[in-house]
């Protein structure tokens, strides 16, 4: 069996934050463009590659093309829109924030969250539903197109905040993880509920492609495949890669202790790909192979990152961004 290439050329940087960045999100089909959402309150687009991409230099950003400016707190995520007219953000402000991208100007803010919001997706036929996970334990269900300003729909069968959401419209499905230690997907069509226990906070989910697994990652330092169907784990991701060869070289260990860091699947599902929090080696972005459950790659973001806390695969073009605790963004093709 052939061994995964992963990327890992270092192509360009992102500097147009103040804060650590929170969320990071290509924009849909072909992933040209790159929406960042950062602790110093705003959301940026700019380009995810340079023009003068083939130089072998890397590129530099530090002023985005469009900035989002209308949240008072952190923005913790994003979520963008099939057509890419659209964007959904959230954060510590309680409310959720929907975006005209090219307008620059929220078309709807929904007041209806008691906490922090820290996850948020779109659903439904034509991007016509928000779902966002809040710190106050529930799950809210928007409709776009109402010029109601309550929630459709309210699950609140969590006992902790609610820190990620995964919709999965093949099989009409909205997972969720929380820091009570659950993985929940419900069943939109029956409304029906899997659980799976995980025993650990979880800060990330993410269905893959067919629906039939789900990728959980969990505060004692582990990422999960889980089957769908029984809740088996297929296969558990962790450990530690030595970057470059040669004794006394930095290793590089994947650690989730104590951040919501995100992961999500690449390369077609073959390759699983996360943030990770500060090792001795400082912080580094891992990638697994999926089926092996070995590390492919560890890819060093900086020795004085405390965290990679969201990472974005495009699957189109095959490259990939990181964000940074440091307010940086770095793009991997």
């Amino acid at each position: 069996m052939p061994r995964t290439i992963f990327p890992t050329r270092h192509i360009h940087t992102l500097k147009t934050h103040n804060g650590p960045v929170n969320a990071v999100t290509f924009s849909s089909s072909g992933g040209t463009y790159v929406l960042t959402g950062s602790s110093d309150r705003a959301v940026h687009l700019s380009r995810a590659v340079p023009n003068n991409s083939n130089s072998p230099t890397t590129g530099e950003t530090t002023t985005p093309i469009q900035k989002y400016e209308a949240h008072g707190y952190s923005v913790l995520d994003i979520a963008v829109a099939a057509d890419n007219a659209r964007f959904a953000s959230v954060g510590g402000d309680r409310q959720v924030f929907l975006w005209d991208v090219e307008q620059g100007i929220t078309t709807k803010r929904w007041s209806g969250h008691n906490s922090r919001v820290e996850a948020v997706q779109f659903a439904g036929d034509g991007d016509s539903v928000v779902v966002t996970g809040c710190a106050d334990t529930t799950i809210n269900l928007w409709d776009t197109r109402s010029s109601s300003y309550k929630p459709i729909q309210t699950l609140t069968e969590a006992t902790d905040t609610v820190s990620t959401l995964h919709v999965h419209m093949g099989s009409y499905s909205i997972a969720s993880g929380s820091y009570d230690g659950h993985a929940r997907i419900y069943d939109v069509r029956t409304g029906k509920t899997t659980v799976d226990v995980l025993a650990h906070p979880v800060t990330s989910v993410r269905c893959s492609s067919d629906g039939n697994a789900l990728l959980a990652s969990t505060l004692d330092g582990y990422i999960r495949l889980l089957d769908r169907m029984d809740g088996k784990v297929l296969n558990a991701f962790s450990g530690e890669k030595t970057v470059t060869s040669g004794i006394g070289k930095p290793k590089h260990s994947y650690r989730n202790s104590e951040l919501r860091v995100r992961s999500v699947f690449a390369m077609g599902d073959a390759v699983v790909l996360s943030g990770s929090e500060e090792g001795t080696a400082g912080a580094a972005a891992f990638a697994w192979d999926v089926v092996k459950g070995e590390v492919i790659a560890a890819v060093p973001v900086g020795e004085k990152v405390k965290a990679v806390s969201c990472v974005a695969w495009n699957e189109g073009v095959g490259d990939w961004a990181a964000g940074c605790s440091d307010g940086t963004v770095r793009v991997y093709g």
